[in-house]
């Protein structure tokens, strides 16, 4: 029987948890019965090298310079013979200046989908794995016999154009999402396509994170001896890092010994060491930037902290829990699909106050931290049975989630 031809499609693949996220299901696909095609729109980023050798990875749609900070990308664009895609550049950056979330995207695709390429190929099942431009375009430039969308956060909460995506939604076989609450807004949203959704669960084995964690954690200040605090983050206004740098500042006035180091990179950057200038935490907030072995990192922590303003399920949580690490959440929406507060870790106000308050409580309580890390190691948080959902989905062989 000949193999199922099969098309993902993401942006790139820079150190996210939806990057992650895709690397782990390529990593374990069965590609006996499946011949896959990988289409980004930038063939760049950190984990791009952890891409499996049976994925053909197409040609990018955008040039690699594309990916530059706009005032290297044009100049580089037109000296490297990409006139047109310059252009696109300057609309994309304009696009993306104002509005929502939703707003940004639809605005960037406009421009773009005047420039990338129809894919020629036909394929039995094509797979946008974000949402946004990868199921533009999915919908308007790739021919596929089934066609399958994700969304890896709560719709309403990300701020995505409900009137522009629901001619695309339409169109899909299935839509897929990372937790109940986050399928939940997908039906309260797109109640037409309520059948479609599916909750199709990041892939995580423990071992194996484990094995990994196993590493030494190259901190940079290797001889501090206070407590670690850890977050795996873009630096976006999405993870919320700002609303916890007064409380950080906080406890250190009351004077609490402890540091926090963030894992991540991103557009907000230098506005958060501003803030870290203004505060007076030069030396309590250590930027560890992109890493391709995160868990020594989460292995060494005390506290695992992720001060988001809204979350889909968040890998980095998981795989913190896997790790048996105690943790603190706000009460974003997908919280509670997490943790289970007071028990694994604690969910606290999405404010500097809220914040503070519950990290003085892990910081201060030794046998609070050792509680919650003693119930996350009597659990194994493995679920290698999602990646058999994912090819029922991805064959038809399964038309909806039970409710």
């Amino acid at each position: 029987m000949p193999k199922k031809k099969i098309l993902f499609i993401n942006y790139s693949l820079h150190s996210g948890g939806i990057e992650k996220s895709l690397v782990t299901l390529l990593t374990l696909f069965d590609y006996d019965q499946y011949d896959v095609d990988l289409q980004l729109f930038a063939n760049d980023g950190l984990f791009l090298p952890r891409v499996p050798k049976q994925v053909h990875l197409l040609p990018p749609l955008f040039p690699k310079e594309y990916r530059l900070n706009i005032r290297q990308a044009l100049p580089a664009l037109l000296k490297n013979g990409h006139p047109l895609t310059a252009l696109c550049r300057a609309g994309v950056t304009c696009a993306g200046l104002h509005g929502t979330m939703g707003e940004r995207l639809v605005k960037m695709w406009r421009c773009e989908r005047c420039f990338v390429r129809k894919n020629p190929v036909q394929y039995d099942a094509a797979v946008a794995y974000m949402e946004g431009q990868p199921i533009y375009y999915c919908i308007d430039d790739v021919h596929a016999r089934r066609k399958i969308g994700f969304v890896h956060g709560d719709y309403t909460a990300m701020g995505l154009d409900r009137a522009f995506d629901t001619p695309y939604f339409a169109k899909l076989d299935a839509v897929c999402t990372v937790s109940e609450s986050c399928k939940t807004a997908l039906q309260t949203n797109f109640p037409q396509d309520a059948q479609k959704c599916h909750v199709q669960y990041n892939l995580l084995s423990s071992s194996l994170l484990r094995q990994m964690a196993e590493e030494p954690a190259a901190f940079p200040d290797s001889g501090y001896t206070g407590l670690r605090v850890l977050s795996i983050a873009r630096l976006s206004q999405q993870k919320g890092l700002d609303l916890a740098l007064p409380a950080v500042a906080a406890l250190r006035r009351k004077g609490l010994d402890f540091r926090w180091y963030i894992i991540g990179v991103g557009p907000e950057k230098e506005s958060l060491l501003a803030q870290i200038q203004k505060l007076g935490l030069q030396k309590d907030v250590v930027f560890l930037g992109e890493q391709a072995n995160p868990y020594p990192f989460v292995r060494a922590c005390d506290i695992y902290m992720q001060p988001s303003r809204f979350e889909g399920k968040s890998i980095a949580v998981d795989e913190a829990m896997a790790l048996s690490r105690p943790i603190l959440l706000t009460d974003f929406s997908t919280a509670k699909d997490q943790i289970a507060d007071g028990k694994t870790g604690l969910i606290v106000p999405m404010s500097p106050e809220g914040i503070s308050n519950g990290l003085e409580r892990l910081l201060t309580n030794a046998s609070l931290r050792q509680s919650f890390s003693a119930e996350l190691a009597a659990h194994d948080y493995s679920n290698m049975e999602e990646i058999r959902k994912f090819y029922a989905i991805l064959n038809g062989s399964r038309t909806a989630e039970p409710n």
